[in-house]
């Protein structure tokens, strides 16, 4: 085990969702993890964490971009860290805070959520300030990587991707029987979804324009396929096109339910589109189908081809391919090949377990 410490600096470090990460990380390193006590209105309670997070008070904490520590703990704890890996985006304030507290020592600054839109995109002069002072920027995938240069990232200063994870004790399959009868008594609207013929196509997320779902009106009208989704709705009149088509739209599941809504599919569908001011960073809904029991198709755009492999993905838009794709996965024997190519390959790259190994990897710290 090496001497050296693995200080995590993160907003979400209290949300103990993401503690499966921490502990494999804890397995291969020393590791220490810091974050506000409040983040967004919610504040975070030490007696539900499997890890034990150390939390600070901290200012303007209803966003990620203006967050800033306020007490000295944290000032030492970020000043005195072997290694400081903030995982955060580098025009935020508290990277910011970061490159000026760590300038000549080890630092990391993964991002997730970066896009070319706001911040002056590659004028701003603090941004360039954190990545002069950052050892290696990691982005989520290759898209981001070129996003970070063009804001001023040096390019031997970027890291190969690291993906997000997710955790198996958290999305595990349920019998597709049981899965759908118990999402039928929660949601009756559903009934009638699992008595026709066809697959059962799933969608999760928001229902908003970039996440390119009006194609699953075009798809519920032109192919034999159920077609269900859910998520918060940020467009109403997606949800009168769906609606019109025959699409099932539910609200925004939590956790449990979603695992039943996954585990009901035959098929995770992730059709984003790649706009000026947004990208799709990583796809974790396809994961978390795919550890549910359900293969994941979707638009060759973001991170999505480097989750679900590339064959799986079809050009933004375009129903043709998209169509295509899921005429070849109406065969269940096809989908299974699949399911387990994507379930092997999930398990070899996004699980906590292998992210841990690259993050070992990058910060070239030693077992």
């Amino acid at each position: 085990m090496s001497k050296r410490q693995l200080t995590m600096l993160w907003h979400e470090a209290g949300n103990a969702h993401y503690h499966d990460r921490f502990v494999e990380l804890s397995k291969i390193c020393k590791l220490s993890v810091i974050g506000p006590e409040v983040f967004q209105g919610k504040t975070f309670k030490p007696e539900t964490f499997r890890f034990p997070v150390k939390l600070f008070g901290s200012v303007l904490s209803s966003h990620w971009l203006t967050y800033i520590p306020s007490t000295l703990a944290f000032y030492g704890q970020a000043r005195r860290a072997d290694i400081l890996y903030v995982h955060e985006e580098p025009h935020s304030l508290v990277a910011l805070l970061s490159a000026v507290l760590r300038f000549g020592r080890p630092m990391y600054i993964e991002s997730s959520a970066i896009n070319l839109k706001g911040n002056l995109s590659g004028w701003n002069v603090f941004e360039r300030f954190v990545y002069r002072a950052a050892t290696k920027i990691i982005p989520k995938n290759h898209e981001v990587a070129g996003v970070l240069h063009r804001r001023g990232a040096p390019l031997d200063k970027i890291a190969s991707p690291i993906g997000n994870g997710v955790s198996k004790s958290s999305f595990s399959i349920i019998e597709k029987s049981a899965a759908r009868a118990a999402l039928t008594q929660k949601y009756p609207q559903v009934a009638g979804a699992f008595q026709k013929d066809g697959i059962v196509l799933g969608y999760a997320g928001r229902i908003w324009q970039p996440k390119g779902i009006e194609i699953l009106a075009q798809l519920a009208k032109e192919l034999p396929v159920t077609i269900l989704a859910c998520g918060p709705v940020e467009d109403d009149y997606l949800v009168d096109a769906l609606n019109s088509a025959g699409v099932t739209v539910l609200p925004s599941l939590q956790k449990d339910d979603l695992r039943t809504f996954y585990s009901a599919l035959d098929l995770f569908i992730l059709p984003s589109l790649s706009t000026k001011n947004w990208r799709e960073q990583f796809g974790r809904v396809c994961i978390e189908a795919i550890y549910c029991g359900t293969p994941a198709v979707g638009s060759h755009v973001g991170g999505i081809p480097m989750v679900i492999g590339a064959s799986q993905t079809f050009e933004a838009g375009n129903i043709e391919q998209a169509k295509a794709l899921l005429a070849k996965l109406s065969d269940e024997t096809e989908r299974a090949k699949i399911l387990q190519w994507q379930t092997a390959h999930v398990d070899q790259n996004f699980s906590w377990k292998a992210i841990a190994e690259q993050v070992l990897a990058v910060t070239h710290l030693k077992r």
